[in-house]
Order: C-alpha cells, then structure tokens, then sequence
C-alpha cells in the first residue's frame, strides 16, 4: 500500500501512536518465535498475554475504556489463551488459534465501539470483513509511516539513519578491513574467534528470519489498532454499505428458489419413505439384517454429515439470494425452510443414533467424539432455524452464542483424557471386547495418566497388554523436537513425569 507524501503528512501521529508502532515490530517478532509451529502451547499463552495488554495500554491512552461487551470478549479471550496452557490436544489448539485471534481482532472492534450493530446479529459478518481485511490492509503501511515520522521530526533520529546508512554503504569494506586485521595480528585473530565462539550463528539466523517475517504481522497489527483508534478508513464500510451489497445479491427469482428447496424436500421425502425401516432401527437399538455394528453405523455417517452441511449451505444462499422487500419473510420461503429443516434435524438424530450404536459396540475415538459434536451443533442450528421461523427474535446472536458456547465445551471437555477413560472403564467393566491400542496411540498426552493407571493395574502375567501399553506410553505423544516453554502444557508435563518412573 502506497501513499504519497500529503496523504503521510495529513496523517496525525501522537506520542502514544508512534511508541506503539515501534512496539509493534518486537510483537511481530514475538508471534513466530513464540507460536511453535509443531506444537501449540504456552508459547500463545504468553503472546496472548503481550499483545493483549500492548493493545490494552494503547487503546487506554487513545482516550478508550472497556465497555461490558469488550469486557465479555477479553474475558473469554483468556479463557481460550489459557486452554494452550492446560491441554494437550493440537488439533483443537489449532482451532482455537484461529477463535482467539478472532477474538482479538473483535475485541479491537467492540472497545473502540466500531462495530456495525450495537447487539449480536447478521452485521458480524460484516464487522469480519471490515476488521480482518479492510481495516488493517488499508492501514497496512501506518506503522511505517509513524517510525519515519519519529525519525524525520528528530535531530537524533536523522542521526540514527544517517549512521545506519553509513555503515551499511561500507559494510562489505569494513568486513574486509576486519579480515585484513586477522591475518596481520594473531592476538587480534584469537579475540575475534573467541568472540564469534560466543555467537550461535544459526540460532542468530533464526531470529533474524523471525524478525523479517514478524515485519509484515507488525504491519498488519498497527494497521488493524491504528485504523480503529483513529477511525482512518471506518467511514468506508459502515451498515449502510452492508445493507446495501446484501439487496445486491438478492437476484434469485422467487420461483427459481422455491424450486430448488422443494426438489431438496422431495428428495429427503423419498429417502426416508424407501430407507425408514433401515435407517430408524438405530433409535431402537437394533440392527438391520445382514449388518454389524460397524458396516451398519459407518455406512452413510459421514454421508448424512456432509449432507446436513450441505442443506445449511442451501438455506444461506436461498434465504440471501431471494428477491424480496428489505424484511420481508415470504410464506412460502418459510415454508419450505420448515420443512427442509426438519428433515435435516431428522437426518442427524439418525446419525447420531447409528454412532451411539457404534461408540456402545467399539468404544470412542477422536474422530467419533469430533464429528458428534459437529452433528450436534448443526443439530443446534437448524432448531434454531426452524423456531425462527414461527417467532421473530435475534436468531444470528442465538446462533452465535450456541457456537461460542459448544467450541468453549469442545475446547475444555478434555476430548483426549475422556476418550481414554471412558474406554478403559468400559474395558475393565466388561461392557467393551477388546481395548484399541491403536486407537489409544494416537491420544494426546491427556490420555497418558488413564493408561498408566491401567498398566499398573493390569495382571502381569498379561505380558502382551502390558507391554503394549508401556509402548503407547512411552510414544511421547508424537515427539517431533524440543519445543521449550513455547510447546509447554500441564498435561504433557504430567505425562513427562510419568514416563520417567517406568
């Protein structure tokens, strides 16, 4: 992004502004030294806590105080900076990256009051575009402009620049002046082996590498505060401009919609009138002749899963895309809404029953407590959904809060831990054939305490089993390299601890 020299002078800089972009350089820095790529951990804890507070200290002295709603948002923003902390699991430390650095950016929003709506609804996906992509690209190049508006204003800056400048330009000559002085003197020699002896040059590089990147991330944190506290580019994207592009896209003839919601309703309607017998039988917890337990809850799971995100999708585009008067809630729109959600609905209580089956015959895996969850919160959704369409309330703020709440369940249920006690009480009581090693194995090193205490229960004339478990134990949960504090969480501590007595 490029501005001329008005558009840099017409931009105004206090003292606070200019302190924080060169902030900003040493926490763009921070953000690839501290989040481990391998594995996530206390490292985004603390890069949480830095750039949070650094956000914190500006916007306080920017003239902005926390509202109850910026309040609500940090408040849970910690809570998901902690869980980095607490849990083992990647998988869901990379999701909830990606939810806390949505938090953070909302956070910006709602404590400089430049959200669209004053309440939860619709207009977030709005405040999303404006405030991951317009706002900070627009003000991408602000940090920069403040430093060399430091460095331009200053007798000492231009100091500063002139002498970088300057020892850049005979860099290559200084170097060899300095080679020259090595072969000359061997005093001289012995002292600059001793003092690169004291310099780890590739872990120099690396930090290096990471200021480099850290430059752009600087950039775009400047650009995102910056923007906002000053309000430069807000005028832009306003509701206005989102009602507007939303009666944009609604081109879709009503006809063309009602039609392809009610080949969708036919479809399902015919489905379950073929299927009822095969597909009901898991409500009663019986199988269908011809079937096991895995052929018959396996076979069409993941199908009935993609299919309801696929109606979800169908009914977003329909409900965005249809001609209609700005409030407007035709009946027949509403109908076929109906109609197709309770198919949905019943689509996933089928899903859900034949796992129920599965999880009662075999046990739990991350993928079976993973996608369960899914259908539940789709499940959620869609009744939400169809309630809606008999009562007008805020059904966007509903939504939104069921999400935040089942990801806060997802996040702190301890998926990896209750996986592996849930299959070993199960195991010891009988009620499970076999324990799945394999599947055991590829836990976190939240399962790690459950499968000890099954290993010093377990007969030691049960060599096998004993073993095995020993091995799974003392896989490390996946090692793939020292990540320091930056990877640290209390659960793999506590494995670590475990591993070391066997």
């Amino acid at each position: 992004m490029e501005y001329s020299m008005s558009t840099e002078e017409n931009m105004n800089f206090s003292k606070a502004d200019i302190i924080f972009a060169f902030a900003m350089l040493p926490c763009g820095f921070l953000y690839w030294n501290l989040l481990d790529s391998y594995k996530l951990g206390a490292g985004v804890t603390v890069f949480a806590a830095v750039i949070f507070s650094a956000s914190f200290v500006y916007m306080s002295k920017s003239g902005y105080r926390q509202n109850v709603k910026s309040l609500v948002c940090l408040i849970l923003a910690a809570l998901c900076s902690v869980q980095f902390l607490l849990f083992d699991n990647q998988f869901i430390s990379y999701l909830n990256l990606v939810f806390l650095t949505g938090l953070f950016i909302y956070w910006i929003c709602l404590s400089t009051g430049r959200h669209m709506d004053k309440k939860l609804s619709v207009y977030m996906i709005g405040d999303g575009v404006k405030q991951v992509i317009y706002m900070p690209f627009m003000n991408f190049s602000c940090c920069a402009v403040g430093i060399k508006k430091y460095f331009s204003g200053q007798r000492e800056g231009r100091g500063i620049i002139a002498a970088l400048v300057g020892v850049l330009i005979f860099l290559p000559l200084l170097a060899a002046v300095v080679n020259l002085l090595v072969s000359a003197d061997r005093a001289f020699e012995n002292f600059i082996d001793e003092f690169c002896g004291l310099i780890n040059f590739f872990t120099l590089t690396i930090y290096i590498r990471q200021f480099i990147f850290g430059i752009p991330v600087a950039f775009y944190l400047y650009g995102l505060l910056y923007g906002n506290i000053l309000g430069r580019h807000d005028e832009k994207v306003t509701a206005r401009t989102f009602d507007r592009a939303a009666n944009f896209i609604k081109v879709a003839p009503r006809l063309t919609i009602y039609g392809a919601l009610t080949a969708f309703n036919i479809v399902y309607l015919v489905f379950f009138a073929v299927q009822a017998a095969y597909l009901f039988s898991a409500f009663g917890g019986t199988l269908p002749e011809a079937f096991t337990y895995a052929e018959y809850a396996r076979r069409g799971f993941f199908e009935l899963c993609a299919v309801a995100g696929i109606n979800l999708v169908v009914l977003t585009i329909s409900y965005m895309t249809i001609k209609r008067e700005a409030g407007e809630e035709p009946m027949a729109l509403r109908a076929e809404i109906v109609i197709i959600s309770v198919f949905t609905m019943l689509l996933i209580a089928t899903a859900l029953s034949k796992m129920a089956m599965y999880i009662s015959a075999y046990g739990l895996t991350q993928l079976r407590v993973f996608t369960s969850w899914f259908m539940i919160l789709l499940l959620l959704v869609f009744l939400i959904i169809f309630v809606r369409q008999f009562i007008r309330f805020n059904s966007a703020r509903s939504i939104i809060v069921v999400f935040v709440t089942m990801f806060m369940i997802l996040s702190y249920g301890n998926a990896d831990g209750n996986i592996a006690k849930y299959n070993i009480a199960r195991y010891e009581a009988g009620t499970l054939a076999t324990l799945d090693i394999d599947a055991l194995s590829e836990l976190s090193a939240a399962a790690v305490p459950h499968i000890y205490g099954l290993y010093m229960r377990t007969d030691k004339n049960e060599y096998v089993l004993s073993q095995r478990l020993k091995r799974v134990i003392n896989m490390s949960a996946k090692p793939g390299g020292e990540t320091g504090f930056r990877g640290f969480n209390i659960q793999d501590f506590k494995a670590d601890e475990i591993r070391v007595i066997l």
